[in-house]
């Protein structure tokens, strides 16, 4: 299965969750809320690069460095277009970026990602009837190993864990666990292969500890939960209660603290 398959495939996946925390009702209506962009197809090729290189240009085109204010630049352009098919087009800078960082993680995380098998695609129906799915960039079930390759601005330790919490990668880690485990997969262990975003792409690895995941877990069940009951009553409540900042009602001793 293809990543654009799987993407058009039912199910409720970990980035689906974004929505979930705003209200029920915002996940109903996700064909609105898609996202979309260049940083997206900047990951995606990263990702197809670093695992699946055998098969980068079947999914990828390397887009010719031409001037669009000519006549022969539009015309070769034009051309460039009309031979894509379903190939998405990236620029000549981006694929130098795309190659550096490849390269990069190879060197420092090549030997983690070896012995299982990349971009597998998994579904599974819970309890409640509820389709979830997931797809490891890098799964080694005989370890019960997921691997997620990330781009982040700052993978230092203290940097990376601000990203864990903003972005919830300790929810999307259990849940890709909990949804492998369904499947009768084994699966318990959640490793991260971070690369920096700029030069010269510092690649760190980092395994999750449990206790994220259990947090990531217990923050997953309750937002599904709510999804089911909406489901069940067709009723959610997307009005939620708002002030002010804490730091306009803090004491002088309190604002010291922020």
């Amino acid at each position: 299965m293809t990543n654009k398959e799987y993407h058009e495939t039912k199910g409720i996946s970990s980035s689906d969750f974004r929505l979930l925390e705003r209200s029920p009702v915002h996940l109903h209506f996700k064909e609105l809320f898609k996202l979309s962009g260049s940083s997206l197809e900047f990951g995606s090729a990263l990702h197809k690069l670093v695992l699946e290189t055998d098969t980068f240009h079947e999914e990828f085109a390397i887009a010719p460095d031409l001037p669009k204010n000519t006549k022969a630049g539009k015309e070769s352009h034009a051309k460039f277009l009309e031979g894509l098919g379903e190939r998405t087009a990236i620029t000549k800078s981006d694929y130098a970026t795309i190659e550096k960082m490849a390269l990069n993680i190879k060197a420092i995380a090549g030997g983690l990602l070896k012995g299982g098998v990349a971009e597998s695609s998994h579904f599974a129906a819970d309890e409640n009837g509820i389709v979830r799915k997931c797809r490891p960039d890098y799964f080694i079930e005989d370890k019960g190993l997921v691997i997620d390759v990330k781009t982040t601005k700052d993978n230092s330790e203290y940097g990376f864990k601000k990203a864990i919490y903003d972005y919830r990668y300790h929810r999307q880690a259990a849940w890709y666990i909990d949804t492998l485990q369904l499947n009768g997969k084994k699966a318990s262990r959640f490793i991260f292969i971070t690369v920096e975003k700029t030069a010269p792409y510092i690649v760190s690895i980092y395994e999750l500890d449990q206790k994220a995941i259990q947090r990531g877990r217990d923050e997953y069940q309750r937002l599904l939960n709510d999804y089911v009951t909406y489901l069940n009553t067709n009723k959610a409540n997307v009005v939620k209660s708002i002030g002010l900042p804490d730091w306009t009602t803090a004491t002088q001793d309190e604002l010291e603290t922020y």
